[in-house]
């Protein structure tokens, strides 16, 4: 089990503006949704936790190497794979999901960060390996591709890939890095979609709901990566039209693209269905998670998420809590936002947890190095951007 959750858990890192999200499944089974692992130190205190060297400190091991069942890369943005290359250096990792639809749009210019060239070639090292054997490939090769029929014709690169590691919107998943998991884990796929709204990068998100522990005591999370208003609609719309709507409850909700207003404001008018809609599937023990920065006191125009409108929102809809990964960590005491359940229930945690001495001390450089530049590091918005 990883170190310091009380069983099944949504694990919530500190990692500034970007998605990190561990989920465990069981014992040995684990999977990380998304990286961002950012020592921006751009001030002498930092509230971020080095995820890689939490991750290589407190994965389960596996022949004397740490074992990571499963990485889910929603879409290819910077603060959504940062440190992926260092991840599959210093880990071994079972199985990857994603969508191969961003990457084929962008094939021929050059936007993709470092590391999300890194996954893309990864991920097509596995599945041409998969072809290849005609069936799985075992652990450390496997790949899931997530998308509609058009990805696996005649002349595409995944044509050949076996059916059982293809899944389609609207599909369910048991099986994870070969194992047959439906006892304890249990993935909807929501998104993206074949066509329509779900046309820009941040709206081809692997979108999807996620149940862990068991039938008695279940704990459920929605994760819908960056959408906006158009394409959180459409799930809705599409999850109606096909009788899906239990696959919408959640206890925990990630709030997409980092609590941006986008998701329920276009053009500054607030879009009530939006509202009605995420609230409606939410289960008596509701949380809702933004995963970024400390809010400010208010907004500007233009300003990136997280949006403080968008909070007040979320606060007025949730049934338990709205908490941040960027306030409940703090300098003094650095922990992630963690969701436990057992034979009681969904509840909290981790209010003991131990971050790694390794950890500790790659942060300790970061702030130290930053005391001596002259200027905060800054980075441009955009895609394979923050």
């Amino acid at each position: 089990m990883f170190a310091d959750v009380k069983g099944p858990s949504f694990i919530f890192w500190p990692v500034g503006c970007g998605d990190s999200t561990t989920i465990v499944v069981g014992e040995t089974e684990l999977m990380q949704i998304d990286l961002n692992d950012k020592v921006m130190a751009e001030e002498d205190d930092n509230e971020h936790i080095p995820l890689v060297d939490e991750l290589v400190a407190k994965l389960p091991q596996r022949d004397g190497k740490p074992y990571l069942s499963c990485f889910v890369l929603t879409h290819p943005d910077q603060d959504h794979c940062r440190g992926f290359e260092d991840l599959l250096k210093r880990v071994v990792i079972g199985e990857l999901w994603h969508s191969p639809h961003i990457f084929r749009e962008y094939e021929d210019e050059k936007v993709l960060c470092k590391d999300a060239e890194v996954f893309r070639e990864e991920a097509r090292r596995r599945a041409t390996k998969t072809i290849k054997a005609g069936g799985d490939p075992g652990a450390g090769n496997r790949v899931r591709v997530i998308g509609y029929s058009s990805l696996f014709q005649p002349g595409e690169r995944y044509h050949n890939l076996p059916e059982e590691f293809r899944t389609r919107p609207g599909a369910e998943i048991t099986i994870l890095d070969g194992a047959d998991v439906s006892d304890r884990f249990h993935a909807f796929i929501h998104g993206p979609f074949k066509e329509g709204e779900a046309d820009a990068r941040n709206e081809t998100s692997v979108a999807m709901r996620v149940i862990i522990g068991n039938q008695d005591h279940p704990m459920y999370g929605l994760f819908l990566g960056d959408v906006s208003y158009p394409t959180l609609m459409q799930i809705f719309e599409q999850t109606h039209a096909h009788n899906n709507d239990a696959m919408l409850n959640w206890n925990v909700l990630l709030a997409p693209h980092h609590c941006s207003k986008k998701v329920m404001y276009e053009d500054n008018v607030l879009q009530q269905d939006a509202l009605d809609e995420l609230q409606a599937p939410q289960l008596d023990i509701g949380y809702i998670v933004a995963s970024s920065p400390e809010f400010p006191a208010s907004n500007s125009s233009g300003d990136n998420p997280p949006h403080v409108k968008a909070r007040n929102r979320y606060e007025e809809i949730v049934n338990t809590a709205f908490l941040c990964t960027g306030e409940y960590s703090t300098p003094e005491n650095l922990r992630p936002i963690i969701f436990s359940v057992n034979e009681d229930g969904v509840f909290l945690d981790g209010d003991d947890y131990e971050v790694s001495d390794s950890a500790r001390k790659t942060l300790a450089a970061a702030v130290e190095a930053a005391r001596g530049r002259a200027a905060p590091p800054t980075a441009k918005v955009g895609f394979g951007h923050e």
